[in-house]
């Protein structure tokens, strides 16, 4: 089967949204996720390739990718937390969502707020608001995750993971 042009960009987008969440720690240009790979991801990583002291051609090969991807997850550490803690029989929570689920999501929203002081304080009421959902849509961004303001199994999941007490980030 060919790679698709769709895979192609699925592929330019995650490596870039690895980029993106890296260049909150680190000392990167930031880039958008937005699929192409244009000047501003090549020199990305090209800078990403000298603080890995890889050749910097501002072209992913092997060594790129697994150094990137490994940065990435260190700095956001793996979800140790299984989907099936998500709440059975729930798709996602979203404004306009109140109850113990919700009031747990913001606990979580405020955990992570106490280890990355730039993303947004929330109050924690159980009632899924605007501000809730702005504070979901930073961490996703931080996260690299698509940017939905809705908490999902993998948002879920990685609130779970970047609140840990054992969680050490990165140069903060």
């Amino acid at each position: 089967m060919a790679y698709t042009e769709q895979q192609k960009q699925d592929h330019i987008r995650e490596l870039q949204g690895y980029l993106h969440s890296l260049s909150h720690t680190q000392n990167l240009p930031h880039v958008s996720a937005d699929g192409f790979y244009g000047v501003q991801t090549a020199d990305t990583v090209r800078e990403s390739q000298k603080q890995n002291q890889l050749r910097p051609t501002g072209e992913v090969n092997s060594a790129t990718w697994n150094a990137i991807a490994q940065a990435h997850q260190k700095e956001l550490g793996v979800p140790t937390f299984a989907a099936v803690v998500f709440p059975i029989g729930v798709q996602s929570y979203a404004i306009g969502a109140s109850g113990t689920e919700v009031f747990l999501i913001q606990a979580l929203l405020m955990a992570v707020h106490t280890i990355f002081r730039s993303l947004p304080a929330v109050t924690v009421h159980g009632t899924y608001d605007d501000k809730t959902r702005h504070a979901v849509e930073q961490f996703q961004a931080f996260a690299a995750l698509p940017t939905s303001g809705i908490v999902d199994p993998q948002t879920w999941n990685h609130l779970l993971a970047a609140s840990e007490t054992s969680y050490v980030p990165i140069n903060r």
